[in-house]
C-alpha cells in the first residue's frame, strides 16, 4: 500500500512566517501564518506543530527563508507569490503584493502571461513595518489597530507623508497640535500609504481589469479603499492573501 505524501511550502519574510501544507496534486490542505518578531527559528517551530506533518515529505521555500531551514527546493518569492495567484484566481490582469519591508505589482498580458514588474525602493516606507511603527508611535498595538481606528473616522482626514519616517513622525506632531484626533490622523497614515503605493507603483497607469493585492497590508481595508479610490480599480483580496508565498 502506497503512503501518501504531502508538500509543505514555507516562507520568512521581513514579519511574518507563513506555512501551507498541500498535497502532491495541489490540493491546498493547511496554511497558517504569524508574526516572528524577529524569532525566526522559534516562530518556525511553533507553526510547524500546529501542522500535521507525519505524512510530509517535500518541502520546498522561498529564497527569502534563512538556510537553516531545511528544504528539497527553493523558489524565488515573486515567482512563488505568482503560481498561488493563478493557483487560486482564473485570470487577473496584475497582482499588488504590499509586505513588510517591500510592495511589487506584477503585471500580465490578456493570456495570462507574465510581462514585468513595478517595485518600491530598499526603503521600508509605505509598507507594513511603517505602520507598525506609526502605531508604536500612538501607543497603539500594531497596524491593525490603525486600520481599525481608520474606518470609524467620518471627519476630515490631515496629510501626513509616508514616504519617509522621519517626514511622516514630524507630520503626526503637527496633526495632533492642530487637534486632529486618533482616528482622523490613524485615517490618514492609511491614505498616506495609499497614495505612496500608487505614486510608485501606478502611475501611467491603463490598468482596468481585475488586480490581486496579497501580502500582510491586503488585510489592512483601509489602505484597500483608499488605494481603490485612488485608482479607481477594484483589489480582490482572498481568504489566502497572507500566505501566497507559502502557497506558491
Amino acid at each position: 500500500m502506497s503512503t501518501i505524501s504531502h508538500i509543505l511550502g514555507i516562507d520568512v519574510g521581513s514579519v511574518t512566517v507563513s506555512i501551507a501544507k498541500l498535497s502532491t496534486n495541489g490540493n491546498l490542505i493547511d496554511e497558517i501564518t504569524d508574526y516572528h518578531h524577529g524569532e525566526v527559528k522559534e516562530s518556525i517551530r511553533k507553526l510547524i506543530n500546529r501542522v500535521d506533518t507525519d505524512d510530509v515529505s517535500y518541502v520546498a521555500v522561498t529564497s527569502s527563508t534563512p538556510s537553516f531551514v531545511l528544504n528539497n527546493a527553493q523558489y524565488d518569492e515573486q515567482v512563488s507569490i505568482i503560481r498561488a495567484g493563478k493557483y487560486l484566481h482564473r485570470s487577473f490582469e496584475a497582482i499588488l503584493n504590499v509586505g513588510g519591508e517591500k510592495f511589487s505589482l506584477s503585471l500580465f498580458d490578456s493570456h495570462g502571461n507574465y510581462v514585468g514588474a513595478k517595485h518600491n525602493t530598499s526603503c521600508a516606507a509605505g509598507t507594513g513595518s511603517f505602520l507598525d511603527q506609526q502605531a508604536r508611535r500612538l501607543a497603539l498595538e500594531g497596524s491593525s489597530d490603525i486600520s481599525q481606528k481608520a474606518l470609524a473616522n467620518e471627519k476630515q482626514i490631515p496629510e501626513i507623508a509616508t514616504r519617509c519616517a522621519v517626514f511622516a513622525k514630524t507630520d503626526l506632531i503637527h496633526a495632533q497640535q492642530e487637534g486632529y484626533d486618533l482616528k482622523q490622523i490613524c485615517d490618514g497614515l492609511c491614505q498616506g500609504l495609499a497614495k505612496n503605493i500608487a505614486n510608485t507603483l501606478f502611475k501611467n497607469n491603463t490598468l482596468k481589469e481585475k488586480i490581486i493585492f496579497c501580502g500582510g497590508v491586503s488585510h489592512n481595508i483601509s489602505v484597500k479603499q483608499h488605494l481603490e479610490r485612488i485608482t479607481g480599480i477594484q483589489l480582490a483580496v482572498d481568504s489566502h492573501s497572507m500566505n501566497y508565498g507559502a502557497i506558491g
